[in-house]
């Protein structure tokens, strides 16, 4: 694995001669480069010895630039800041070191460059001046070179350090995602996009999603600075040929399908001056997308800031982003909740605090209280950076509450009160209601089947529910009577409804009984051939079938045949329900089909 090395200062400062005098490479390729003479987009490349690897990012420095460079920063293992000997700091070089203190990247290595221009007095001083801005700045110099394109020795020097630097430790999970932040096209290979894995891990034969085109792609080949690799790790560069999707462009984020959902505004911790109503560019990745800033809170040196998007962004539980305001760096932050749902603003802010402070026992308590019917963890990893196994074992700490961890809802405990209420009020209402936990969850909408069995549980411990094959009825009521006439009551439901029965969970719902009892009871009316099945969720009376049987037939010798549209017409019927009794009709052993119409075998 490689140390991603970002290479950042003022424009003309030599960051690119000096990736060039190391490797050999030249960033500034484009004719626009050429001609001023300056980087312009981000440049990538790599230094290599043996086992050690230095990827480069190469960053423009000019002003008018920030936002490519802010798109490349997001990359960065450390930084290698080049401070010209003359020049000294300059504001770009201050700008750039502030995107790495926003963004959270620590670890500077300083470059004095162009020290053959000045006095070794002048270089020490201008490496004093950088080293106190950057321990204003909260940022760590790791070391500090003089370096020169023309003094070999002194470049060596740089190289050989670099090539000892070491990756971070990253974290290798399941969650893969990866911003684009160069996209192009090769004749007879196809797309190819590139971008650093933040985490997770792609390799050839995967499937990537696209969230912001809502499409899946095949991973054909992943290349790492044009060697082919077979996976490509947290923290590494990939180059990716994607077959099976169009439209791919920088700043699109690579994921895995279902693992993250788009939303136009974001809770953020923000870290800055900004105004309220103020129109900003919000970067986070290779993305950069227009945003109005609300400011929440600006109490406690606290800034709690709802930004709404333009576009939707796809964003993460404390992913760092940066905030641009007529193309300058005004600050930038964490995200701290990505999925937005409707809260009051005072519950919003204290929901904020407890997360800005990791304090996710308080934010999940805050999120139960504020869901009264129950509060999903499905897209912890989203909205927490949490696992599903983390998020439950946070959950089952919470007081007063009832935790379903095969659906991944935590309820509060008042929940369970409120179940057994709607249970007890439909055997008021029906002495012959028949009930499974199933049944009441999908009544109720926003229970659970465990929780239902819960609620059910209690009530059959309190002697009101009693069960029977696993179905509950009130308490002294005759179960075999309860059947016979949960029987009666369907047929004549089927039966008053002639030839176009309503389907059986509809019944079932009318009647307040639970889906095994009504298909046991239609299957035994089945079974006695009272009722017959002639389509998926199509029952029929008997007598009902037999009197439209009929119809058909005397229809089929006046008019020398029928197909659907006499049937439609004969029996006001739709075209699905026509040809279903047109099928039924097939099985009669005096009708024979001929071409679309059914005619009788005796008027053939």
């Amino acid at each position: 694995m490689s140390v991603i090395l970002g290479i950042i200062g003022h424009v003309d400062h030599g960051k690119t001669s000096l990736v060039r005098a190391m490797n050999g490479f030249d960033g500034d390729s484009t004719e626009a480069e050429k001609s001023r003479g300056i980087t312009i987009e981000l440049s990538f490349s790599n230094l290599k010895q043996g086992e050690n690897e230095v990827s480069f990012i190469d960053v423009p420095g000019h002003e008018s630039l920030v936002k490519t460079m802010v798109s490349g920063a997001f990359g960065f293992d450390a930084a290698l800041l080049v401070v010209a000997a003359d020049d000294g700091i300059m504001p770009q070089s201050k700008e750039h070191m502030r995107v790495l203190s926003l963004l959270g990247l620590k670890d500077v290595i300083l470059a004095v460059n162009k020290c053959d221009l000045t006095s070794k007095e002048r270089a020490q001083e201008v490496a004093k001046s950088v080293h106190d801005e950057l321990s204003t700045l909260g940022l760590r110099l790791l070391s500090t070179f003089f370096t020169s394109t023309k003094t070999e020795q002194s470049i060596s020097e740089l190289k050989e350090y670099l090539l000892k630097l070491q990756p971070k430790p990253k974290q290798i999970n399941d969650m893969f995602r990866c911003y684009i932040d160069r996209c192009f096209s090769i004749k007879g290979v196809g797309q190819i996009v590139a971008g650093t894995v933040l985490e997770g891990s792609v390799g050839a034969g995967d499937r990537v999603w696209v969230c912001d085109l809502g499409k899946d792609a095949n991973v054909r080949q992943v290349q790492t600075h044009e060697r082919e690799i077979t996976r490509a790790l947290a923290g590494e560069r990939a180059a990716l040929n994607l077959v099976g999707v169009s439209g791919l462009s920088k700043g699109m984020l690579l994921s895995k399908k279902g693992l993250l959902r788009g939303f136009y505004e974001a809770d953020c911790l923000f870290l800055g001056e900004i105004s309220h109503l103020s129109d900003v560019l919000f970067c986070v990745g290779s993305r950069q997308v227009g945003a109005k800033a609300f400011i929440l809170s600006d109490k406690d040196g606290q800034k709690l800031v709802s930004f709404k998007f333009k576009s939707q962004l796809f964003l993460k539980f404390k992913d760092p982003f940066i905030v641009l305001r007529n193309g300058r760096l005004i600050g930038g932050g964490r995200v701290l909740n990505p999925i937005i749902e409707p809260l009051k603003k005072p519950l919003k802010i204290e929901l904020l605090k407890a997360l800005a402070k990791d304090d996710l026992k308080s934010a999940f308590e805050i999120l139960k209280n504020a869901h009264k019917n129950g509060f999903g963890i499905i897209s912890s990893y989203q909205r927490f950076g949490l696992t599903h196994t983390k998020a439950l074992q946070i959950a089952n700490t919470l007081d007063d509450s009832f935790v379903d961890e095969k659906m991944l809802n935590i309820y509060p405990l008042s929940t369970v009160s409120r179940v057994k209420e709607f249970i007890s009020f439909i055997i008021s209402k029906n002495q012959n209601a028949l009930l499974s936990a199933t049944s009441v969850a999908l009544k109720l909408g926003w229970a659970s089947a465990l929780l239902a069995q819960k609620a059910i549980d209690e009530l059959e411990s309190n002697k009101i529910l009693e069960c029977e094959n696993g179905v509950y009825f009130k308490r002294g009521a005759d179960f075999s009577q309860i059947k016979i006439k949960l029987e009666n009551e369907i047929y004549s439901i089927i039966k008053d409804a002639g030839l176009t029965p309503r389907a059986p969970y509809n019944i079932y719902d009318e009647l307040e009984i639970d889906r095994v009892s009504g298909d046991n009871a239609l299957k035994k009316l089945t079974k006695n051939n009272q009722v017959i099945r002639l389509a998926h969720n199509l029952f029929v009376a008997k007598t009902e079938l037999e009197k439209a049987l009929n119809t058909l037939k005397t229809l089929a010798k006046k008019e020398a045949g029928v197909g659907v549209q006499e049937v439609k017409e004969e029996l006001n019927l739709s075209r699905k329900y026509a040809i279903a009794y047109l099928e039924r009709l097939d099985l009669e052993p005096d009708i024979i089909k001929l071409s679309d119409k059914r005619v009788l075998k005796s008027e053939k």
